[in-house]
């Protein structure tokens, strides 16, 4: 994987770590306030931030949270300034919840910026 593939993938797992952290702010800096995404919970495609806090603040807060989130499988195509990231996620869950762990796919492009990469787009879909 070559110094962008890195840094982008590097990205990626960030989200996830603030994620588990209930960092919003974390996740909210690598991802472009305009971007589209794809939610694996929510059927229709959310334009920007505002529609991605507002499926978010849905979310029951007793409702159950995943308790590890394992990115694999990356491929990673950097094209200048814009990142196309291929991977599978899988959620685990606590054994008391008893959910099994989701394989998601999922597949997103960034954009290289001053700041950093942002996910310009998200696309996931449970697949078991």
């Amino acid at each position: 994987m070559d110094a962008d593939a890195q840094e982008v993938w590097a990205a990626v797992n960030a989200i996830y770590g603030g994620f588990l952290a209930g960092d919003r702010g974390a996740i909210d800096q690598r991802i472009a306030p305009e971007a589209t995404i794809w939610d694996s919970a929510h059927e229709p495609l959310l334009r920007g931030r505002q529609e991605l806090d507002a499926v978010r603040d849905a979310r029951p807060e007793d409702g159950p949270r995943p308790s590890s989130l394992e990115a694999t499988e990356p491929v990673i195509d950097v094209f200048d300034d814009v990142a196309l990231v291929r991977h599978v996620l899988v959620v685990g869950f606590s054994p008391e919840s008893e959910l099994k762990a989701q394989r998601i796919r999922n597949t997103s492009v960034w954009r290289k910026t001053e700041g950093g990469w942002l996910c310009v787009h998200n696309h996931e879909d449970v697949v078991s």
